[in-house]
């Protein structure tokens, strides 16, 4: 089954918009993205549910990103996955380029995301 280019342009601005949620971030509208159930095994080891990643983006403790070779695919009939580079642009938080991947699922006609994984880059020599 095709994915729409509208679906792709859609699961891109929701991942860019948690990336870089900037300094007047609704917490209310962000938190609206995220699944009741998300966790994120972040790129150092730690485990995130999405207040904990709400409460980081609130202390403006995340990095600006740019997202390099970002592909979404279908799973399912309303599951995403997407895949990408993250690098650091500016910003507190400043971390190495690592691989990412986000399931995001379709409900109550919106997606959310349920699962987020952050994997450091080989040789990268820093700790994340």
């Amino acid at each position: 089954m095709a994915l729409k280019r509208s679906t792709q342009h859609e699961i891109r601005a929701l991942e860019e918009r948690l990336a870089n949620p900037g300094p007047t971030a609704d917490r209310y509208e962000l938190s609206t993205i995220f699944a009741p159930e998300f966790r994120e095994f972040g790129s150092g080891g730690r485990v995130f549910d999405s207040e904990t990643v709400l409460e980081a983006i609130g202390r403006g403790g995340v990095a600006e990103l740019h997202l390099e070779g970002f592909r979404v695919e279908r799973i399912a009939t309303n599951v995403i996955l997407a895949t990408y580079i993250a690098r650091t642009a500016a910003g507190p938080g400043w971390r190495p380029p690592s691989l990412r991947s986000s399931l995001w699922c379709r409900r109550e006609s919106r997606w959310q995301i349920v699962f987020h994984q952050g994997t450091r880059l080989p040789g990268d020599g820093a700790n994340a």
